[in-house]
């Protein structure tokens, strides 16, 4: 749910860093690090929000791309990426959506997103994308909130509360089945670890971290 006014993004581009942040602090930072190890080569990063993710990219990257559609939350990254580079090879920020992807096929090596396919309009499309733009044999490397164990009262509580949350949350689904939409995607699921969000919010308690491939 969106505001024709764009009110509700320009909160949620306040907002979120904050509240992140504090799962950051209590050991998600660390979650990232892991992850982002892996992250090889040409990679681009859709969906950057307010730029979590930039410190843990590593020199194992030699031209970082990162995308980002929302203008509110493109200022937060001008900033970070100016006030601190990420220890890339090169990098550069670009407007894009994640299920139109202005990048030629088979041009990257890996692809990031964290905490994006909650809020894309097509999940199904921006994956059939990411599988476009990766190179055979290159990765997809991910975080993502998911919807509760069918059955459970955080999933009962997630489906209750998806209208307020999202407005307030600027389009996010808390209850989106994105390991579904993964495993019936293009993509090769190599791995899946479920987790929980420290100090997140019951709605985006849920989530999974792991990898796909290109075959």
């Amino acid at each position: 749910m969106r505001d024709p006014w764009g009110l509700n993004e320009r909160m949620f581009g306040f907002y979120y860093p904050v509240l992140m942040g504090l799962s950051e602090r209590a050991g998600h930072s660390e979650t990232r690090r892991e992850l982002l190890a892996g992250a090889r080569g040409r990679t681009c990063e859709i969906g950057a929000g307010n730029g979590y993710n930039l410190p843990h990219y590593t020199d194992a990257v030699s031209e970082l791309i990162v995308t980002e559609p929302s203008p509110h939350m493109r200022r937060h990254l001008r900033g970070k990426l100016a006030a601190s580079p990420p220890p890339v090879g090169s990098w550069e920020l670009t407007e894009a959506d994640a299920e139109n992807l202005p990048f030629p096929d088979e041009s990257f090596d890996t692809v990031v997103g964290t905490y994006v396919h909650c809020t894309i309009p097509s999940p199904v499309r921006a994956l059939a994308e990411i599988h476009r733009v990766l190179r055979p044999g290159g990765r997809y490397l991910f975080i993502e909130h998911v919807r509760g164990a069918d059955g459970s009262l955080i999933g009962a509580l997630q489906d209750a509360l998806e209208v307020p949350h999202r407005y307030f949350a600027a389009g996010c689904y808390p209850n989106r089945r994105t390991e579904r939409i993964l495993r019936d995607s293009p993509l090769n699921v190599e791995r899946v670890e479920h987790s929980t969000l420290p100090l997140g919010m019951l709605t985006v308690r849920p989530i999974i971290i792991g990898t796909a491939s290109r075959d």
